[in-house]
């Protein structure tokens, strides 16, 4: 399995085609230039290299079972339900779905955030509400 580094926040803006530029030293990392897109916890996107995808199916999610747990049913049709290939174009980017934009909330600012063996999508408005909640919570909790 490749290492990846995928660390850091980035800000880009969606196109008129709605593509988006994966940050530089993102993109050095996507060998073959295809990637996975899915919805995620929290109300972004995660964006998975198509290899790390089928290690992340294989060593944990074929082991869910969506009959008898309510959890694995709510990963299964978050992650599986909404995932869709994608590849890299020359420039660096990729398109993504009218579904994707809804999901995640996106208009015109994105932000990337680096999670190491993937990275997320946010629409930077629901970002920044985001962080903003969490370090209010993490004052709460001092």
């Amino acid at each position: 399995m490749p290492g990846y580094k995928f660390w850091g926040h980035y800000v880009h803006t969606l196109d008129s085609k709605n593509r988006v530029a994966i940050p530089a030293k993102f993109r050095s990392q996507i060998s073959g230039g295809k990637v996975v897109v899915t919805k995620f916890f929290g109300g972004c996107l995660a964006v998975y290299p198509e290899s790390e995808w089928q290690e992340l199916v294989q060593n944990q999610l074929s082991s869910l079972n969506p009959i008898t747990s309510r959890e694995a049913l709510r990963i299964e049709r978050t992650l599986f339900g909404s995932a869709f290939p994608c590849e890299v174009d020359k420039q660096g980017r990729i398109s993504l779905s009218a579904y994707h934009l809804k999901v995640a909330g996106i208009g015109k600012e994105v932000v990337f955030k680096g999670l190491n063996n993937k990275f997320e999508i946010w629409d930077k408005g629901r970002w920044e509400a985001w962080e903003e909640a969490e370090d209010q919570r993490y004052e709460q909790e001092e």
